[in-house]
């Protein structure tokens, strides 16, 4: 017998109902591919020290096919994770690398006493901890096909070992900035600001994420957008929405140290400019980038190098398109890091790693690749490849990023 009764409505279904990678499917396929990286690792770890000739300090006395996992600024992380911070003026210092990475790498020495092997682990979870968070944003705002292509480009974006493994601090920074977006856009402001505090104690750039949250904070209440003239309307704001701009605490606290331990807030700016990157026009301007290219001797090492201003300039194209989908927050967010990242490198070297933290740019590409199957079916394997390449060149002791 048929009911009279009307059958139920349901509401159309959303893209975090139809499917797209879950945590369990995010965590599985990071855990797969750093099962592919790792033993990569071991089968390179032999020819480390004829190929670099790169002594880490201090050395690396852990197993050896874990070896290539720890390189070049590992050994600045393992002497803060060990001996704490030093700082003399005009030399390069411990002070350069911010304290979030290092201070997790040393409370994991609890249960692991290496310290290498601790910012391996560290790095690890870290990574995991980044999959899953990037599944569950891209998942609530892409369609499923383009959530999984958006994740899969991530992934398997060449550069992206530094998130399984290496003893570097972006795996940390980018699932502390993940996790503040997530909080806010979650309402929960304070929570996300505490998050953003991580990610400034990270790394430099992480200032970045202050003003991000506190666009993405005023766009979510319509505050941007107000019904008459401007383009601020405060009265939509609520004080709650203030508790993003408790992320800029992780850089007080570590100028606050500075200042207490070494008279001066800002030696890590010093210690950087040991490094010939300190700021101005030369820098700004990339006057090492071309006297870099005129010492180029190999193909290899041309595309090596070129790799970073080319991707640079890939990620800047994508940014009216985050604007365009995600709004101001998150562009403004995008645009800052890549802008600011830029500008810091005298010659764009180290940029291919930044582009970590460029999340939003990686999900409208995503977009863009589902768009276009033929592209997609070149760029994932594409990337895979680079992916394994690159691992096994940075395991050998090549410099890359």
């Amino acid at each position: 017998m048929l009911s009279d009764r009307p059958p139920a409505r349901r509401p159309p279904p959303g893209p975090a109902s139809t499917g797209g990678p879950r945590a369990w499917h995010a965590a599985a396929l990071f855990v797969g591919i750093a099962a592919v990286l790792f033993l990569v690792m071991g089968v390179v770890a032999p020819r480390l020290p004829e190929a670099s000739g790169l002594r880490l300090t201090p050395a690396f006395t852990g197993p050896d096919w874990l070896a290539g996992w720890a390189q070049w600024d590992s050994g600045w992380y393992h002497r803060i994770a060990s001996e704490g911070y030093s700082y003399v003026a005009g030399q390069q210092s411990t002070v350069a690398f911010f304290p979030a990475y290092p201070l997790v790498v040393r409370a994991f020495r609890v249960l692991i006493d290496d310290p290498y092997l601790a910012g391996i682990a560290v790095t690890l979870l870290a990574g995991l901890a980044v999959a899953v968070l990037l599944a569950k944003w891209l998942r609530s705002r892409l369609s499923p096909a383009s959530a999984w292509t958006a994740l899969l480009a991530f992934l398997l974006f060449p550069y992206a070992f530094f998130l399984y493994g290496v003893v570097y601090a972006d795996a940390l920074f980018v699932a502390a900035l993940l996790g503040a977006f997530l909080l806010l856009d979650d309402d929960h402001p304070v929570l996300a600001g505490l998050a953003g505090a991580v990610a400034t104690a990270a790394r430099p750039v992480g200032i970045v994420l202050i003003v991000g949250l506190a666009v993405r904070a005023l766009e979510r209440r319509g505050a941007l957008r107000p019904a008459g003239g401007g383009w601020l309307d405060w009265r939509k704001a609520r004080p709650a929405d203030a508790g993003v701009l408790l992320s800029v605490l992780g850089l007080v606290a570590w100028c606050g140290y500075l200042w207490a331990r070494f008279d001066d807030p800002f030696a890590f700016a010093s210690a950087q400019g040991a490094w010939d990157q300190g700021a101005g026009p030369e820098t700004w301007l990339k006057f090492q980038f071309f006297r870099d290219i005129t010492d180029l001797r190999s193909p290899g090492a041309w595309l090596l190098f070129m790799a970073h201003p080319v991707l640079t300039i890939a990620g800047a194209c994508l940014l009216p398109r985050v604007f365009r989908r995600f709004g101001a927050g998150y562009g403004m967010y995008a645009a800052l890091l890549i802008g600011l990242s830029a500008l810091s490198t005298k010659n764009f070297f180290g940029m291919a790693r930044y582009l970590l933290a460029a999340f939003p740019c990686f999900a409208v590409l995503g977009e863009a690749l589902n768009e276009h199957p033929g592209l997609r079916r070149l760029y994932i394997p594409g990337g895979g490849v680079g992916l394994v390449a690159l691992t096994a060149i940075f395991g050998t002791g090549y410099y890359l990023s």
